[in-house]
Order: structure tokens, then C-alpha cells, then sequence
């Protein structure tokens, strides 16, 4: 990945590991993100955690044979437990537990139906939430609907890059009337808004759709997309669009929809597939060009090619590592 991306594939920030409904009460689940295993366990209170996924006493895999006992994991080995600090809190057969061992842990969310790991570099605590979703609160909204989910060889950030990058709208998604309406930063937030106005017609309507898009960044890992469509109603639906790093190679992509209620229950039902159907097929439009591509780091770039830069540069601040960003590139007017 080195050959073609100048910085790590691991950039610090939260990121999509696993779905509120995939870990039971008392429930245990291995994972592998970030190039290391890890185990993520829901003690009997409720609050889910994430640890090495090795034991430090013989090296056993926590997240196969592992159980929740109360508020610790068991390993499936000798039956030494830890805490949801990663300390030893029990060994069975010895007459004291050991304190001083501890398994590394990392920082963890429950949010909106899916749980978030805090990844830094050096092991640093999160400086900054994710937020509630209000529209999930809402009965005029669906609750959130999973898509397909995938794996790419890219970069995170490359993927968020295309929010900014509206010249390839035409070229890749057959997109002449979406226009940026410029972004706004705050910190770790970036919120970038679209528009687009399409003549439609119909039999003998001459219709005017307008879609406005509102796409808010927190992070490299965490995409919530607000899409308003009028001219044939109000249509109003959202989009997660989640990217958590596998490993140096490989990067995963989940999407899950949101639509608000549109003319009836059934209506609203019928359109929820048929979204999730064809934001996959515009997505994957991209995967050839992202799948191999490289990143530029002095790109030519000339008017109308969108904030990359000012992205860029935003984008810096979840590395550890110095990035280079040119400050030089050739911009042709």
C-alpha cells in the first residue's frame, strides 16, 4: 500500500467494528480490524468492550471459547479473567489474582445501533464524539436499513475524497447537474453540500427535480449523507456510508438507509431496497478507480476540480505522522 499511498492505512479516529445486534447480552465476537485481532465482548451490565484479542499468560485467541462471566471475559484456556480495564481480575487455580497483567484496551462506542472503536496511533484517548442520529428517534423515520457490505483495496481516505471531487460526477456517474455549494470545517467535522436541478418529463408534466445533499464527515471512518428530493413530493432519506481499514491492504464499506415517511407505510417500504439498490450500483461505479489508483501528492489540478486540497488538508490532522500536502501544486485556469 506504501506503493501507492504516502501515509499509514491506519488513521487515527472512530470506526464501524461490528452491529448492536450482533453482540447479545453476555455475547463475545472476534474481530480483525486495523491488522490485529481483537475481541469484542457485552459484559451482564450491557456495555460492550474491546481487548487484544490474546491472552497474555499462554497466547489463546479470547474471542474463540471465551465467555462473559459478570463484568469480565473468561479465556477459554486456563480460565484467567479480565476486566473491561484488561486487567487480570482471576486465576482459578492460583490463590491470588494478578493485577499487574493486563491486555491492551481500546476505547469504545454504542451509537445509533453500531458500535465504534477509537483508533490511535500511539494509544491516544478520543478527542472527539460522534453524534446521535435525531432522525433514528423520530416515527416518521425507518429505522436504519443495512446494505451490502464489501471489501476494497483502498484508502479511507481516498474514498471520502470523492465528496469534494465533482468532476468525476460527470465521467464516472453520469451526474451534469450536481454542483457543489461549498463546505464548512469545524475541527473534525467536515460538511460538504450538493445540488442538483434536473428538467423531467412526463407524459405532459414538465417536472423540475431538485435534490440538495447535505454530507457531513466526522472523521475517515463515519459518512452521514441527508438527501432531500422534491418535485414529485418531498423525499427525504439518509445514508451512512461506513469505511473501517481491515489491514495495511484492505479497507470495508458498510451502508445503511434511512427514509422518511413518504406518502404511506408501503410506499415507504417499496423505496427502501430500491435506494440501498442503487446507491451500491453509484458506489460501485468507483471501485475500478479506486481499486487502482495512487495518490498524487503534487496532483495537476485545474478549475472546476472541487476542495481537494482544502480536504486534504483537513484530513491531515488523524495522522500521528507528518503528511506532506502541496502547497505548490500547478493549477491550470
Amino acid at each position: 500500500m506504501k506503493q501507492r499511498f504516502p501515509f499509514t492505512s491506519f488513521p487515527n479516529g472512530w470506526f464501524r467494528i461490528a452491529y448492536s445486534h450482533e453482540l447479545p447480552l453476555e455475547g463475545v465476537k472476534p474481530l480483525y480490524y486495523f491488522g490485529k485481532n481483537l475481541v469484542l465482548f457485552r459484559t451482564k451490565q450491557g456495555s460492550p468492550h474491546v481487548l487484544d484479542a490474546y491472552c497474555p499468560h499462554l497466547g489463546a485467541n479470547l474471542g474463540y471459547g471465551g465467555r462473559v462471566e459478570g463484568e469480565t471475559i473468561k479465556c477459554p484456556f486456563h480460565g484467567w479473567c479480565f476486566n473491561k480495564y484488561g486487567k487480570c481480575t482471576d486465576v482459578p487455580y492460583a490463590n491470588r489474582s494478578l493485577p499487574n497483567v493486563q491486555i491492551p484496551t481500546w476505547h469504545v462506542r454504542e451509537i445509533n445501533g453500531l458500535i465504534f472503536l477509537y483508533y490511535h496511533a500511539q494509544g491516544e484517548a478520543p478527542t472527539w464524539e460522534l453524534p446521535q442520529i435525531p432522525e433514528l428517534t423520530s416515527r416518521e423515520w425507518t429505522q436504519l436499513k443495512q446494505g451490502s457490505q464489501c471489501q476494497i483495496n483502498s484508502h479511507v481516505q481516498e474514498l471520502h475524497e470523492q465528496v469534494v471531487d465533482i468532476a468525476h460526477f460527470p465521467t464516472v456517474h453520469s451526474d451534469h447537474s450536481t454542483k457543489s455549494q461549498g463546505s464548512e470545517i469545524d475541527g473534525s467535522i467536515w460538511k460538504q453540500y450538493l445540488l442538483s436541478q434536473q428538467a423531467l418529463k412526463i407524459a405532459t408534466l414538465n417536472l423540475q427535480i431538485e435534490t440538495k445533499i447535505e454530507i457531513i464527515l466526522y472523521g475517515l471512518g463515519y459518512s452521514l449523507q441527508r438527501y432531500c428530493i422534491s418535485g414529485i413530493g418531498k423525499l427525504e432519506f439518509i445514508l451512512l456510508f461506513l469505511t473501517t481499514p481491515v489491514n495495511e491492504e484492505e479497507l470495508e464499506i458498510h451502508m445503511l438507509i434511512s427514509i422518511k415517511s413518504f406518502f404511506s407505510k408501503t410506499i415507504t417500504s417499496a423505496l427502501t431496497p430500491l435506494l440501498i439498490k442503487t446507491l451500491e450500483n453509484e458506489v460501485k461505479k468507483d471501485f475500478p478507480i479506486w481499486k487502482n489508483k495512487l495518490y498524487r501528492t503534487h496532483p495537476i489540478l485545474c478549475e472546476g476540480d472541487g476542495e481537494i486540497m482544502r480536504y486534504r488538508y483537513w484530513a491531515s490532522q488523524f495522522y500521528s505522522e507528518l503528511i506532506e500536502i502541496s502547497r505548490g501544486s500547478n493549477t491550470i485556469l
